[in-house]
């Protein structure tokens, strides 16, 4: 089982580092949905660049 945490995904601007859209998940399971999802919208993008982040959260 996988530790708790917060799953980000978020797409942005190669040239700037400006975020263009995220989104999160606290289920790791539904990680690749998000990730395919963001393949697909921005395949014929080369200008945008897929950043995944993970955020520990704390056991209660």
């Amino acid at each position: 089982m996988a530790a708790p945490a917060l799953y980000g995904v978020a797409a942005r601007s190669v040239a700037t580092g400006d975020l263009i859209t995220c989104h999160s998940a606290f289920d790791l399971e539904d990680l690749p949905a998000l990730l395919e999802d963001y393949r697909i919208r921005y395949a014929d993008r080369d200008d945008v660049l897929i950043d995944l982040d993970t955020t520990p959260l704390a056991a209660n």
